[in-house]
């Protein structure tokens, strides 16, 4: 078969290799070769054409993790319809807005989206079930196992063009409502090649993919780039990742490579008899992202585990979900960065007089082959994520002179305070080097003097707020110490990709200073 390059002919040109026999994909100790995926794959989108979707269609993918969802990824991807992730965690309304402003008209869906599929306020007008799932749809409803009874197409296949629409990659929504980043297949393989030379990557690679696949990082760190080069990727189901069962599969599977969100380095920190059997496994290079990882949380697991690389980056739904990365060569003189750009990836800063520059502070902007396309639907929005020909990330930093990026926090979350520029994360750094601290947000609330003032919100054992301020006091100036230090009973509250909701910290804070007063 002769395809064009596109997302499915990645996979393509490797089954067709000496590598098709290889194993491409494990979830739950059930592999499948390259060549498994790519006929399954293929399958797949013909019984989809049958069914009525046609190239450009929005499809709406609402699966937990496994195997259907590589055959649905790179289906989609042979047909040229276009592939709309939603989180297994979203709730009925989120995911209304999700189908309704995509305009799908296909939703794919697994047993554990039943319920809320059937809390839908309108279904797209054809469902695929997976497995044992049941829905009452009033449109038409197909099993996903009767279209993989679909023929195998006769002759090539061409697929899509590079620059048509690939994936909706949604935000996850933590300023307000989600909006759809439209990537296409040139992006997505440009996202995906740089990988396999900055990160060093072979045919040997064994990489854990521990985030769902609904989320930009499941398919687009590694795991794709695996499918270029016929390296292996095991799959953790949904739901499946406590430390216990992470380190049993790293174990098991021979495990070389794989991402952790922040939360998850640190609950690992918790467990020494953990840490001590990854010590004895062959994982070389665990990244972590997400949201800034405390410089203490990097430094305390590098001691622990010395023959693993203990790597920070910084991506986003936008693309490149890696931009930059900090070597664990650097970790040491660099400690806190975030690295470097990667090959990709060229990175300012614009500061807060309006000029952009290569090295200093502000909000952090970024040029590459792999930046979306637009904001779907939102043009205006799409104009000032890219004013001035940059992609401007809502994210601030600070770029050193050695090209050095550190993240300072959102642009949203800065507080100002007395006239003065207060960055949470700063803050944060200071907390999270305290013992017992297990969560810290440090949020703004209004002050009648200072406009705003800095609160920390912190989740811990045993703490006294009167000595979290007054260590605070002996690491920070004036303007920067927390007015207030409030213990958090419950864990921080998260979007569903572990960031955590500081627009919900922020009233629950104030109302607590008001009412102390």
């Amino acid at each position: 078969m002769g395809l064009s390059r596109n997302v499915f002919g990645v996979l393509e040109r490797t089954a067709q290799s000496h590598a098709g026999e290889q194993v491409a994909f494990v979830h739950e100790g059930e592999a499948r070769s390259f060549r498994e995926v790519r006929d399954r794959s293929l399958r797949l989108a013909e019984g989809l054409r049958s069914a009525g979707v046609a190239p450009g269609d929005r499809v709406a993918v609402f699966l937990t993790n496994g195997h259907p969802w590589t055959e649905v990824f790179f289906g989609l991807a042979a047909l040229g319809a276009v592939c709309v992730p939603v989180n297994v965690l979203l709730q009925p309304q989120e995911i209304d807005h999700v189908c309704r402003d995509s305009g799908a008209r296909c939703l794919i869906a697994d047993a554990r989206g039943a319920d809320a599929v059937a809390a839908l306020a309108g279904l797209p007008e054809l469902v695929v079930t997976v497995g044992d799932m049941a829905v009452s749809h009033p449109g038409r409803t197909v099993a996903y196992e009767t279209l993989l009874q679909t023929p195998l197409p006769g002759g090539d296949v061409v697929g899509p063009a590079l620059d048509d629409l690939a994936s909706l990659y949604y935000s996850s929504g933590t300023t307000g409502l989600p909006k759809a980043a439209a990537h296409t297949h040139d992006g997505i393989l440009w996202n995906s090649y740089h990988q396999i030379h900055d990160l060093g990557l072979d045919a040997t690679t064994r990489y854990l993919v521990v985030p769902s696949l609904s989320w930009a990082a499941g398919f687009h760190n590694l795991t794709l780039a695996l499918v270029m080069l016929g390296g292996r990727s095991v799959i953790m189901s949904t739901g499946a990742t406590s430390p216990e069962n992470l380190v049993a599969t790293i174990e098991r599977e021979d495990i070389t490579h794989t991402f952790f969100v922040p939360a998850l380095l640190r609950r690992f920190l918790e467990e020494p008899a953990l840490l001590e059997r990854l010590r004895r496994t062959r994982l070389r290079w665990l990244v972590s992202g997400s949201e800034p990882v405390p410089r203490a949380v990097i430094e305390r697991l590098a001691a622990e585990l010395p023959a693993c690389s203990i790597v920070q980056g910084y991506g986003l739904s936008e693309f490149p979900t890696m931009a930059t990365m900090l070597r664990a060569d650097e970790a040491i003189t660099h400690a806190g960065s975030a690295g470097r750009p990667l090959s990709v990836t060229d990175l300012a800063v614009q500061r807060p007089d309006g000029t952009i520059a290569r090295r200093g502070e502000g909000e952090i902007l970024l040029r590459s082959l792999a930046t979306m396309r637009e904001y779907a639907g939102r043009p205006e929005e799409t104009a000032a994520a890219f004013a001035d020909g940059w992609l401007h990330t809502g994210d601030l930093g600070v770029v050193d002179d050695d090209g050095f990026l550190t993240i300072t926090g959102r642009k949203k979350d800065m507080i100002i305070s007395g006239g003065l520029n207060v960055y949470p994360k700063e803050i944060e750094e200071v907390l999270y080097r305290i013992p017992g601290i297990r969560e810290a947000a440090v949020v703004g609330v209004p002050d009648d003097r200072w406009g705003e003032t800095a609160v920390a919100v912190v989740v811990g054992d045993d703490l006294d707020p009167e000595s979290i301020r007054e260590h605070c006091a002996g690491q920070l100036a004036s303007y920067k110490r927390p007015r207030a230090v409030l213990l958090h009973a419950d864990p921080l509250p998260r979007n569903p990709t572990g960031k955590v909701l500081k627009r919900e910290l922020r009233p629950w804070a104030a109302d607590r200073i008001a009412a102390a007063r």
